[in-house]
């Protein structure tokens, strides 16, 4: 006989039953974190757009941010080999590798974080994608920030000799070569060694976008700031996630997630640089930090100076690509046509 009693526990049971079918759908993709967990690419790009990510599943995709699962230039490596499901690093950070890349960090371009990133999306996007230099991993959207300027303790960039023999803090291989082809010394080491650096007389100056020696506190070792238009190089970063794990989600959570990568998030995560940069514009200008802006016969002058990195990149990567240079041409000319789309003039 089939008892009330034994109709409620079965029904629970069933409940039960169904609760762990339901956790047990649910996706958790962990998310490297290398950087402090109060960075504004963690708490203004990252994470809001996680929190998107599972609302646009209807929480069955849920990303969770840890504590760097291995050194900064890894986190490439730690997604490809399942190590992490997801994380966001810089280009530059693993030299050579990624040769296409390289053009959004080249140097003269623009100084506007978005503009560049869509320049720098749909060119790549178009010519450079079926090229598939991040295999073993979905890229999800690649985009730079502000531009590099050069930040010293004294000496500004008045002439080609004016910062010969200065050692200078190095983030990757086209500032490397734009340093010693300025007489400078490259110092390479990571970011979060460089107000040591700076603040001991380790190093006189660094390449950096103008956000980073604000948030760093640096403006007191470095007062004096050479600005060029386009400015001398840039940082090309990106998120990618495990492939397997992109292939293991149901088409209806990849198609969601799709909606927010892409030219979505290079425009939004372009965004919160560029925000970063004009407010440091203000910061600078507050601290006291002296602006030369390199220009006449002089800009011309490193502008031919500084043509090999250009021409070198477009050398090695048309060993790789036909399209390279029909890429380049069209990476510039798309950085016209984007300023005009959003109204920018620089």
């Amino acid at each position: 006989m089939i008892t009330p009693r034994f109709l409620r526990q079965s029904l629970l049971i069933t409940a039960l039953g169904s609760l762990a079918l339901a956790a047990q759908a649910q996706t958790v993709w962990r998310f490297s974190n290398w950087l402090p967990p109060t960075h504004h690419v963690v708490t203004e790009m990252i994470q809001p757009w996680a929190a998107d990510v599972e609302k646009a599943t209807e929480g069955r995709v849920k990303i969770q941010v840890l504590p760097a699962l291995g050194a900064p230039p890894a986190h490439f490596d730690l997604v490809k080999n399942g190590v992490a499901d997801i994380a966001f690093s810089v280009h530059a950070y693993t030299p050579n590798r990624f040769k296409f890349t390289e053009m959004g960090e080249l140097p003269f371009t623009t100084d506007h974080a978005v503009v560049n990133s869509l320049a720098y999306w749909r060119t790549y996007q178009k010519h450079f994608a079926q090229a598939n230099e991040h295999e073993g991993t979905v890229l999800l959207g690649l985009w730079t920030n502000g531009s590099y300027q050069l930040f010293t303790k004294a000496n500004a960039l008045t002439s080609m000799n004016a910062v010969s023999g200065i050692k200078i803090r190095v983030p990757g291989t086209t500032v490397e070569k734009i340093t010693r082809s300025l007489g400078m010394t490259p110092i390479s080491s990571p970011l979060s060694e460089a107000y040591e650096q700076i603040s001991r007389g380790v190093i006189q100056g660094m390449f950096q976008q103008k956000e980073t020696v604000v948030a760093f506190k640096m403006t007191q070792h470095m007062p004096t700031a050479s600005y060029v238009p386009g400015g001398f190089a840039h940082s090309s970063q990106f998120v990618v996630v495990n492939a397997a794990k992109w292939a293991a989600l149901e088409a209806r959570d990849r198609a969601a997630i799709e909606k927010l990568s892409g030219e979505t998030m290079v425009r939004r995560f372009a965004a919160v640089w560029q925000a970063k940069e004009d407010d440091a514009d203000r910061l600078l200008a507050a601290a006291g930090v002296k602006v030369t802006d390199v220009q006449g016969p002089l800009l011309q002058e490193l502008r031919g100076k500084l043509a090999f990195v250009q021409d070198e990149w477009l050398a090695d990567a048309s060993k790789k690509s036909p399209a390279a240079k029909q890429a380049l041409d069209e990476y510039r000319g798309l950085i016209t046509s984007v300023s005009r789309e959003l109204g920018v003039s620089k």
